[in-house]
């Protein structure tokens, strides 16, 4: 009986954080590649990019893993410790600096710059909520960027 009554409540919790209900993944977009610096061994680039919550409720980002590659090329690898909200139906924008080798990529870049090409760029990894019970929201986003935008 206590074991039955122990579930009732613990439902009934789940219930009162939202867990039973569905939860849409955010849409994670790239919005700009700046680079800060670069030597021959590495590079640093501030990444800005765009969370969009298209949920009811909102979602607190509470760090992240992932892998940004552009044109197919790892450019970058990493984590990250952002603390932050997305407001329920709304976006946020944040700055991400990360460092990378290019080197075994540089005559893809230069390419890059001097075609005034679209950029095709994929954001994959994972994105740890401060949601009850702290799920993962798991990222494979891709897009295109316009170079005229971008400032390397």
């Amino acid at each position: 009986m206590a074991l039955l009554i122990s579930c009732a409540l613990w439902l009934s919790g789940c219930a009162m954080f939202g867990l039973g209900r569905s939860y849409e993944k955010p849409d994670i977009s790239l919005a700009n590649v700046e680079m800060l610096k670069a030597n021959l061994w590495e590079q640093t680039f501030q990444l800005g990019l765009r969370v969009d919550n298209p949920n009811d409720r909102s979602l607190p980002i509470r760090g992240m893993h992932y892998e940004i590659y552009l044109n197919e090329a790892r450019l970058a690898t990493g984590v990250s410790d952002a603390h932050f909200t997305v407001p329920a139906y709304g976006s946020e924008y944040f700055e991400l600096n990360v460092r990378s080798n290019l080197w075994r990529h540089i005559r893809d870049v230069v390419k890059m710059m001097e075609d005034q090409q679209p950029v095709s760029y994929r954001i994959e990894g994972h994105i740890r909520t401060g949601l009850f019970l702290s799920p993962t929201v798991t990222l494979h986003e891709k897009g295109m960027l316009d170079p005229v935008n971008l400032r390397f």
